[in-house]
């Protein structure tokens, strides 16, 4: 079989995987400090400090604040209600302390908060950079898949023979067992994940599949916002990674962050 074969043939293990996406419209503007957005100035309670760096003790550069209850209205109350803020620090002298860990609290903070009565104005803390804020208009669907190291945990397994150069692609649910040319099937071309700044759908995993946690409850976290590099934030997480801000199905104020590098 061609890829374009195999995929017809394993169309209900698709079907049964496709998630919605969305990516952020933005516009370069600030807004509310309750909008969503892209660095700019977040909500701060009164009287709350600015995060700061668990390495250099500095301001963390905002990256991202989601509205939860202002999301696209097929993912209903998924992610809970509230503002999600994601701050990192973009220093220099910090790169190599930390960061790809979730709840480490090293280079990263990420929470929930909950704006009680109207917006206090804030202002940024002296920094020694402040990205351009870019203010999230509207959400572009498109459908996203599994990235290929999610794909055997999900039931369409790989086993490759190097020395015969050869491929045995096994979907037992669907009673699939082929056996072709390791380069006629990519895994890539069967289903992947899209890079780049994305809500919900399936994580583009640069390395192996990681999701966290709960530390409360130890369910595994769910995929909410993927933060890439360079994409609608100017910093790279090492070498071109990609990041993700994840959550407790259950208990929605536990939220991580963290990211990998090729």
């Amino acid at each position: 079989m061609n890829p374009q074969e195999v995929v017809r043939a394993l169309e209900p293990w698709l079907a049964r995987h496709r998630r919605p996406a969305w990516k952020p419209i933005v516009e370069n503007i600030d807004g509310s400090p309750i909008a969503s957005k892209f660095c700019g100035l977040p909500w701060i309670g009164p009287d709350a400090p600015w995060p700061e760096c668990g390495v250099c003790k500095q301001p963390l550069q905002h990256f991202l604040q989601l509205d939860l209850g202002n999301l696209p209205e097929e993912l209903g109350r998924r992610f809970g209600l509230g503002l999600l803020q994601l701050f990192y620090c973009t220093r220099k002298e910090c790169r190599g302390s930390g960061g790809w860990e979730p709840f480490a609290d090293d280079l990263s903070r990420v929470r929930v908060v909950h704006p009680n009565g109207p917006s206090w104005p804030t202002s940024h803390p002296q920094q020694h950079v402040q990205f351009p804020a870019r203010q999230i208009v509207g959400w572009s669907r498109f459908t996203d898949l599994p990235a290929p190291c999610e794909h055997d945990n999900l039931g369409l397994i790989y086993k490759y023979d190097f020395n015969a150069r050869t491929l045995r692609l096994q979907c037992p649910e669907l009673s699939f067992d082929l056996t072709n040319p390791m380069k006629d099937c990519p895994a890539e071309e069967i289903a992947s994940s899209q890079l780049g700044d994305k809500l919900a759908g399936w994580p583009a995993w640069v390395q192996d599949v990681k999701y966290p946690r709960c530390p409360r409850c130890k369910l595994p976290m769910v995929n909410v916002f993927q933060v890439d590099s360079e994409d609608n934030i100017p910093f790279m997480f090492g070498d071109y990674g990609c990041g993700h801000v994840t959550q407790c199905p259950d208990h929605k104020e536990i939220v991580a962050f963290g990211w990998a590098c090729f």
